[in-house]
Formats: structure tokens, C-alpha cells, sequence
């Protein structure tokens, strides 16, 4: 018997931009921002002239974000390189700010906060494809998907334990 648990992923796909002055540095936080001019105090800044803000993602993925089983992933791609992160929901997030979004490796909470307790930063970009970023002529795709665990299709989880029903599978597995 094969057991398949299936999980609502919702998606966001954008554009931003490269810039001379991005330094991807900040050892807690990764930034994007629909602004066009950069300094080098924005050590977290990885993309600038970004289609979208925080608060322009669609309704669905800031829903399952502002929960607190909610779980997120943004990815970046720019010529060859790849990069991904991966963070948590909380229900006090509010996606309401206009021009920025960012991810934050504590919990700590603003209007600009997309996902906290990430498991990266904008220090862990590897170095070539920040080479890459700083470049205003590269175009970055930027990838956002949130998914949220405590939900089973989209409808609360029953109150009964799972565990017996996983015993009978040979491969639960995940299908986004």
C-alpha cells in the first residue's frame, strides 16, 4: 500500500534586478526592494527594481505565511547560480510594506518581514553569483512558495494520530 500526502503549494513568481553596490553581506537578513538606487549600507540588499513588494504578494501565500505551521521558501536564480532559503510563517506578520521584503534568520517581526527563523542570509550567497548580482544589467528571478504543513489539502488536519496510517505505507511522500 502506498500513502501519498499531499500539501497546498502556493507560488510567486517576479523579476528584480542586479546593482553595483549590492554587497550581500548582512550575516541575518537577505533583502529586495522595488527601489532603483542602492548604498553600501544595504549590506542585505541581493536585488533591487523588484516587480513586486511584499505587500503586492498574492493573498494565498501571505495566508498560509501568516500562520504559524507555515513554511516558506524564496529562491533566487541569476545566470547559472541558484540560490534558496527557507524560513517560517508567523501569524503576526502583516506583508503591508510598499517597496521591500526580507527574510530574517531571527524572529524578529516587521511590516517588510516575509519569513523568519531562516536558515540563510545574504552572507551565504555564494561570492561568484553575488558577482553576478552586482551587475544592473542581469535580470534575477525571484521565487516564492509557502506551503503549510499543519493543513492537509488545504483543511485542518484531523484530531486523530496518523501515526497507524503511516506505518501501513511503504513510501509516504510529499507531492507539491
Amino acid at each position: 500500500m502506498k500513502c501519498t500526502l499531499v500539501f497546498r503549494v502556493f507560488h510567486s513568481i517576479f523579476h528584480a534586478y542586479g546593482h553595483p553596490a549590492i554587497l550581500s553581506t548582512h550575516p541575518t537578513t537577505l533583502e529586495i526592494t522595488t527601489n532603483h538606487e542602492l548604498t553600501h549600507r544595504g549590506d542585505c540588499v541581493v536585488a533591487v527594481k523588484s516587480s513586486s513588494a511584499i505587500q503586492d504578494l498574492p493573498v494565498d501565500l501571505k495566508r498560509i505565511l501568516s500562520s504559524s505551521s507555515g513554511q516558506g521558501r524564496l529562491r533566487l536564480q541569476v545566470g547559472p547560480f541558484e540560490f534558496t532559503v527557507e524560513g517560517k510563517g508567523d501569524p503576526r506578520l502583516t506583508f503591508s510594506h510598499k517597496t521591500d521584503l526580507v527574510v530574517r534568520k531571527s524572529g524578529f517581526i516587521s511590516d517588510r518581514t516575509l519569513m523568519i527563523n531562516a536558515d540563510k542570509s545574504s552572507i551565504d550567497i555564494p561570492r561568484d553569483m553575488v558577482r553576478l548580482l552586482q551587475d544592473p544589467t542581469n535580470r534575477v528571478r525571484v521565487e516564492i512558495s509557502a506551503t503549510d504543513p499543519g493543513r492537509l489539502s488545504g483543511r485542518p488536519r484531523p484530531a486523530i494520530s496518523l501515526e497507524p496510517l503511516r506505518e501501513l505505507c511503504e513510501f509516504p511522500k510529499l507531492v507539491l
